[in-house]
């Protein structure tokens, strides 16, 4: 086996036929042109070649491993592979691909990238959180910009390449995200209706305001993630459909080891 099958000149190469490979380095080779003789030669700094490069790669990888329009196969793509392909650690990388962003971005929308992790989301009844895998950092980057620009009061927590986000808060995110009037609309009414199911008493209009939905979302004492599955359950939204997908972590392990237990 070649060791160096998998190097990022091979890869490259392996990206495009004959023709648009020719087509794609001289347009890459006309780049490179462009920061040298038009930007006092030999100025240019080693990380913006570094930066170019690594822009003209990922544009490559984003052509070949795209699903649809916005999405990418986060397992070719990852910050580990990309490394191993270019020789750098998967820390650099990521920290690359947020510049190239900002410098040579490619737009996609961040909605249906989240759509397309959605079998990967879970509820951890323990901690109370739904965690969402996210391995591209600029989708990470868009969905936190989104929660800023709402407001910036969603509550969400970071780490390993995950956000972990209390029920309440990603029904808002969902509901924010949602563009069409109508859904919206849905959404408020079916919020009203499974209140008034749980206390009869409670005076709620057929259709609550904004405001005083998220107030009760977010001071709603049961079980917050059921409350919402049903809400959002007879939404046919592709996005507000996400977390009728999230398996409940918790009671998930808790069936699976009592399954252990009988058969031993």
């Amino acid at each position: 086996m070649d060791k160096n099958a998998d190097n990022g000149i091979n890869v490259f190469n392996s990206l495009y036929d004959e023709k648009d490979l020719t087509i794609k380095k001289a347009g890459a080779f006309d780049e490179l042109m462009e920061m040298f003789y038009a930007g006092n030669f030999g100025s240019t700094s080693k990380s913006e070649i570094e930066l170019k490069m690594f822009s003209i790669f990922m544009d490559g990888m984003i052509d070949k491993f795209k699903i649809g329009e916005d999405g990418l196969d986060d397992s070719a793509c990852s910050d580990y592979n990309i490394g191993k392909m270019l020789g750098i650690p998967q820390e650099k990388v990521r920290t690359l691909k947020i510049k190239k962003q900002a410098r040579y971005p490619r737009e996609f929308d961040w909605k249906k990238s989240l759509e397309l992790i959605k079998d990967d989301i879970v509820y951890d009844s323990v901690k109370k959180k739904i965690i969402i895998p996210i391995r591209d950092p600029n989708l990470y980057n868009e969905i936190r910009n989104f929660i800023e620009d709402q407001g910036g009061y969603i509550e969400i927590q970071r780490g390993n390449n995950r956000i972990q986000i209390r029920p309440e808060y990603f029904f808002i995110l969902l509901y924010k995200a949602v563009d069409e009037e109508s859904d919206r609309e849905k959404i408020r009414n079916e919020f009203a209706k499974k209140l008034r199911e749980r206390n009869e008493s409670e005076d709620i209009d057929n259709i609550l305001t904004e405001k005083e939905m998220f107030e009760k979302a977010l001071s709603y004492d049961g079980n917050r993630f059921e409350l919402i599955k049903e809400i959002l359950k007879n939404i046919q939204n592709p996005l507000v459909g996400i977390i009728s997908c999230a398996q409940v972590l918790y009671e998930d392990k808790k069936r699976s080891n009592f399954e252990k237990s009988k058969a031993r």
